[in-house]
């Protein structure tokens, strides 16, 4: 069992791993299953599925790094890193999203700790984040990771500092990528198996 879990909330079954950009198909579905709540502490705003699909097609660019939680071969949950394209300036920008079954069950911490990893390796010295005011789960998760609340009207930042990279960091990260990268590897050979083996049993006759 996970320790992260809180007393009383559902075992998972999945893992948290980086995305990819050709697993983006599956970060846009987890998107599209968000409740209107739950947009809305993401976005800041309501939004439409038109615009989800077109957040995702942006996600996986030069500045955009993206893990999620994995169950069952869908996307569950997801943290983004964004702002690696002016990186010389140190700071960048983390957003959350879980969907509403899969909380209380530590991913967003999990997540949390995979992105400040990521940021510090990429010397991201000071880590944002906004939510609206009301969104206690999430500033309550900012909090453990000692992160500088400033309160507004319409939302609230948080700034994470996360620290220079270590040899330990670096390691962590590699390896993460490796098993990310193997899971991606297997999923796409899986998808070929089929109409390769289908290909191959039409050239006998």
């Amino acid at each position: 069992m996970n320790r992260s879990i809180k007393p009383g909330a559902k075992a998972r079954h999945g893992e948290v791993r980086r995305l990819w950009p050709a697993e983006r198909d599956l970060f846009t579905a987890h998107l599209l299953r968000l409740d209107a709540d739950t947009r809305r502490e993401r976005f800041g705003t309501a939004v439409t599925d038109d615009f989800l699909r077109n957040y995702a097609e942006t996600t996986f660019g030069v500045g955009g790094l993206v893990y999620a939680y994995v169950e069952a071969g869908e996307v569950r949950g997801a943290a983004e890193l964004r702002g690696l394209e002016e990186i010389v300036i140190q700071t960048g920008e983390a957003a959350f999203s879980v969907e509403r079954t899969w909380r209380r069950r530590g991913i967003g911490g999990e997540l949390f700790s995979r992105l400040i990893t990521a940021a510090r390796n990429r010397n991201i010295r000071t880590l944002y984040m906004t939510c609206l005011p009301e969104n206690a789960a999430m500033r309550n998760l900012a909090r453990k990771f000692e992160a500088e609340m400033v309160g507004g009207y319409a939302d609230v930042e948080g700034r994470i500092a996360t620290g220079a990279p270590t040899p330990f960091t670096l390691l962590d990260e590699a390896m993460d990528n490796a098993r990310s990268f193997a899971t991606l590897s297997l999923s796409l050979q899986r998808s070929f198996w089929p109409s390769a083996l289908f290909g191959r049993s039409a050239s006998r006759h």
